[in-house]
C-alpha cells in the first residue's frame, strides 16, 4: 500500500470542510429550538453533535502540536452549553480549522508517515503514524454529519448532500 500525500490529505479536509459547511448552513434554517432539542441521537442535539465535532477537531489538532489534554476537564470549552447558537459553534470551529490549515501547510509527504505520540484522555500514552490520525478525524467528521443529516431529516427538512462523491463532482472543472 502506497503512502498518502499531504495533497491527498489536504483534499480530505478540503471536502471535510465543505461537507460541515453545508451541514451548518442547513441547520441554519432551523429555529433555535430545534438545534437544541434532544433527539436521542449522539450528542443529543443537532447543535451539540456540531460542538463535538468541532471539539474533537480542536482536540485532535491539540496533539498534533504536542499537547494532550488530559482529565476530567478535556472537554472544557466544547460542552452544549459552552455554545447555545450555530454562530458560537461557528465562533469556536472556524479558528480551529485555520489553525489545521496552517499546521497542514507546515508539514510534508514524509511528516504524515511518522508514527506520533499522544495521550489519550486518560493520560494512557499511544501513537499512531498522524496521516492515521488525520484520517481518522476526517472519519470521524464523516459519521457525525450523517448523525446531524438524520436529525435534520427527523425534523422533516430536507437535509443537504454531503457524500464525498458529490463534493467531487461539484468541484471538477469541466473538460476543455
Amino acid at each position: 500500500m502506497r503512502n498518502m500525500t499531504i495533497a491527498e490529505v489536504r483534499h480530505l479536509f478540503t471536502y471535510t470542510e465543505w461537507a460541515n459547511e453545508r451541514v451548518l448552513s442547513a441547520a441554519e434554517k432551523l429555529p433555535p429550538e430545534e438545534l437544541l432539542r434532544d433527539v436521542r441521537i449522539s450528542y443529543k442535539s443537532i447543535l451539540g453533535t456540531l460542538l463535538h465535532m468541532a471539539g474533537a477537531e480542536w482536540m485532535w489538532l491539540e496533539r498534533w502540536n504536542g499537547n494532550s489534554p488530559v482529565g476530567p476537564d478535556v472537554w472544557a470549552g466544547w460542552t452544549p452549553g459552552d455554545a447555545r447558537s450555530l454562530q458560537q459553534v461557528r465562533e469556536k470551529w472556524e479558528p480551529v480549522v485555520r489553525r489545521r490549515n496552517e499546521y497542514l501547510d507546515q508539514i510534508s509527504d514524509a511528516d504524515l508517515a511518522r508514527e506520533l505520540g499522544y495521550r489519550r484522555f486518560t493520560g494512557e500514552p499511544f501513537s499512531l503514524p498522524l496521516v492515521q490520525q488525520m484520517q481518522h478525524v476526517v472519519n470521524h467528521a464523516t459519521l457525525h454529519r450523517g448523525q446531524v443529516v438524520g436529525m435534520i431529516r427527523q425534523l422533516d427538512v430536507v437535509p443537504p448532500t454531503t457524500d464525498l462523491l458529490f463534493y467531487l463532482m461539484e468541484s471538477r472543472q469541466p473538460s476543455s
